[in-house]
């Protein structure tokens, strides 16, 4: 990857990352399907003047079935889970289990036809799911336990994210600020109903400030600024390579869950976690090409020295 693109990974790890702590902060004080709505509605309200201001093209009519797919797997169904989920296990958690986000997206590309897998793709699979199963693999004993469903909720939520990631590479064809804009419009569409629906009209919500603040941020960073960014990658890049802002926001999120909940990080949390990056690494080619630089390296000096 260029410069440039591995920059705007880095800017969308960190506000992805972060959006782990924005939701448990907000979900304190709202409901979750209520916290989806907002935060889709406060991104519209960001993306849709912006690409206006700019004059995006709008997306293609071809793109639009691709566009309420992702609308639907890409922010209502996994926002919805993942906020769900947040009022049972900690935010550090869940940031890890969406770490097998790129796993998935391998398999789904795969059936498409997108990719193809190779020993070094198959071995990075089996690595990040044994650290899923290390994760979660005790507690599921007892399917009836709430963290057990949150869990599972979260790695439904990956999964949702590893489809709608391959559709967009493949179909969603436009100008990033109008494709995010399209697809927060079209989420809203879909996410206000269920929360007025569920939550009802909302009123005078006794929310705190802390609260607010959190579902501002989800609103403006972590959909409408990281949208902007995931649309110009998925189209620069492969749908795999744009998955590797997993291998920082899991990182991002549990250095944030301690310091600021002071979340505790279990060996169980530490090993998963450390497995789902190494098996990610493993099948995105980042182990062998370090292995061949450190070997590189090792050969030069040995030059040098004789």
């Amino acid at each position: 990857m260029k410069p440039r693109e591995t920059a705007a990974l880095l800017v969308l790890s960190l506000v992805w990352g972060a959006a782990f702590l924005f939701i448990r902060t907000a979900v304190v004080d709202i409901s979750p399907l209520t916290v989806v709505a907002g935060r889709l509605l406060i991104a519209t309200v960001v993306l849709v003047p912006a690409a206006l201001i700019t004059r995006s093209a709008m997306p293609a009519r071809a793109s639009w079935p691709a566009l309420w797919f992702m609308a639907a797997f890409n922010n209502v169904v996994p926002f919805t889970l993942i906020t769900a989920a947040e009022q049972h296990i900690s935010s550090s958690l869940a940031a890890t289990l969406i770490g097998t986000m790129p796993l998935f997206t391998l398999i789904f590309a795969t059936m498409i036809g997108a990719e193809r897998p190779n020993p070094e793709k198959v071995a990075g699979l089996v690595v990040g799911f044994v650290g899923a199963v290390i994760l979660i693999g005790a507690d599921l004993r007892d399917f009836t336990d709430a963290n057990t469903l949150a869990q599972i909720a979260v790695l439904a939520a990956a999964v949702s994210y590893a489809a709608s990631t391959v559709v967009a590479r493949q179909y969603a064809h436009g100008e990033p600020l109008a494709l995010a804009a399209g697809q927060m419009v079209l989420g809203v569409a879909m996410a206000a109903p269920l929360a007025l629906a569920f939550d009802g009209v909302p009123g005078s919500l006794d929310i705190s400030a802390k609260a607010a603040l959190a579902l501002l941020a989800l609103g403006t960073l972590s959909s409408g600024l990281a949208y902007i960014i995931f649309f110009r990658l998925v189209q620069a890049v492969a749908a795999t390579k744009v998955a590797i802002v997993t291998y920082l926001a899991p990182i991002v999120a549990t250095i944030l869950g301690w310091l600021v909940y002071s979340e505790t990080i279990g060996i169980s949390l530490f090993l998963g976690l450390a497995l789902i990056l190494v098996g990610v690494m493993i099948m995105n080619g980042s182990v062998r090409l370090l292995v061949a630089r450190i070997g590189g390296t090792r050969e030069a000096g040995s030059i040098d020295g004789g």
